[in-house]
């Protein structure tokens, strides 16, 4: 009588021996009930690999195998614990690839600052060179005043504020340019 005859009992007892034919019997005859249980809970190729893995489970334990009632049912609640372990297995995963994801960007933000704070250091030892004056023009331009809002707070011409804001930029840009060097790369 071949291993397709047999019953599940049968096959069980057989498999119990090593007997890799009956294992394949059974595997035949219950893998596709099973793929369609696990994929309507799971991908499908998700729910391929974790029918494997039940069978591969219940191979390995062959020796141990104890089955109180029928097989299809201890091949069901196992195959509803695998999947129970896989999305637990998923969630946490997902949690640790967040958190991973929020550090990342925390500590983007903290990188970004500490090269800000270490850019304006650098300006301001720059701007020490010139007189208070000068670096009024440059705080003010980069809050956003134009050449017209800072001569006036100043009591300066228009044209004063523009060369003197031109002569600084040419003094920043040559000196700014080694420092940006540094602190972005």
């Amino acid at each position: 009588m071949s291993s397709e005859h047999k019953t599940d009992s049968n096959l069980i007892d057989l498999i119990r021996e090593d007997h890799i034919e009956a294992f394949h019997a059974l595997y035949n005859r219950y893998k596709a009930a099973l793929l369609v249980f696990a994929a309507q809970r799971v991908d499908k190729l998700i729910a391929e690999d974790l029918v494997h893995d039940v069978f591969m489970g219940m191979w390995r334990n062959r020796n141990q195998l104890v089955i109180a009632d029928e097989i299809s049912g201890y091949l069901f609640k196992a195959m509803r614990n695998r999947i129970i372990d896989h999305m637990a297995r998923d969630t946490h995963a997902k949690k640790y690839l967040d958190s991973l994801e929020e550090y990342s960007y925390s500590f983007s933000l903290t990188d970004a600052k500490i090269r800000e704070d270490n850019f304006m250091e650098c300006l301001e030892d720059l701007l020490k060179r010139y007189g208070p004056q000068y670096q009024t023009i440059v705080h003010m331009r980069m809050q956003g005043y134009s050449n017209k809002e800072i001569a006036e707070a100043l009591g300066l011409s228009e044209k004063t504020i523009r060369n003197q804001t031109w002569m600084l930029m040419k003094y920043l840009r040559s000196k700014i340019c080694q420092a940006l060097l540094f602190f972005f790369f």
